[in-house]
């Protein structure tokens, strides 16, 4: 059974950290699209040890940070790569694995249908740059300013304006106007 005093503590804790330890991965992060993987993974351990150890309240979100970090260097090496499965292999309908996922992220301001949405999403997420899909999100859905943005992620604010302003070019063109 669980403890409901440690149930209660983590609960606690995770909407202290959740929205920090969020952009901590997605920054972090090569690809946007393992940042709920990492994220989950971060609080199963995390909620693991607290079951296990007693833990102290001070210095939490840089023990989450940590435990974060152990979590993206894992997803990065070459061995967890090759013994995962890829989402480009095709299912018994000739997709690929990666366009049966729905895509769990959507930017709520945005007044678009969420079929579109969807379209614009998986696009954006298909970047070759992988900072630009950090960049729409830490922005768009997280409404950080374009100057913490630049600090974050180690780039210069006309690289992060410049990535918003062409993306968003790029995607009324190939969406419409209305984007």
């Amino acid at each position: 059974m669980v403890d409901q005093k440690n149930l209660k503590k983590f609960n606690k804790i995770y909407d202290e950290t959740y929205s920090d330890i969020l952009k901590f991965i997605i920054i972090k992060i090569q690809n946007i699209n393992d940042v709920n993987d990492i994220l989950q993974e971060t609080y199963i351990t995390f909620w693991t040890l607290l079951n296990k150890k007693e833990i102290e309240n001070k210095n939490l979100k840089s023990y989450l940070i940590g435990i974060a970090l152990n979590k993206i260097k894992k997803h990065s090496s070459l061995l967890y790569k090759l013994n995962t499965l890829s989402l480009f292999n095709l299912n018994e309908k000739g997709k690929e694995l990666i366009e049966t996922i729905p895509a769990e992220i959507d930017i709520e301001n945005l007044i678009i249908k969420e079929d579109e949405w969807n379209q614009i999403w998986n696009y954006i997420k298909s970047k070759k740059d992988q900072n630009i899909p950090k960049i729409f999100y830490l922005h768009y859905k997280l409404e950080i300013p374009i100057k913490k943005i630049s600090e974050e992620l180690n780039k210069s604010e006309s690289y992060i304006k410049n990535c918003i302003y062409r993306t968003l070019k790029e995607l009324s063109e190939i969406f419409g106007k209305g984007v």
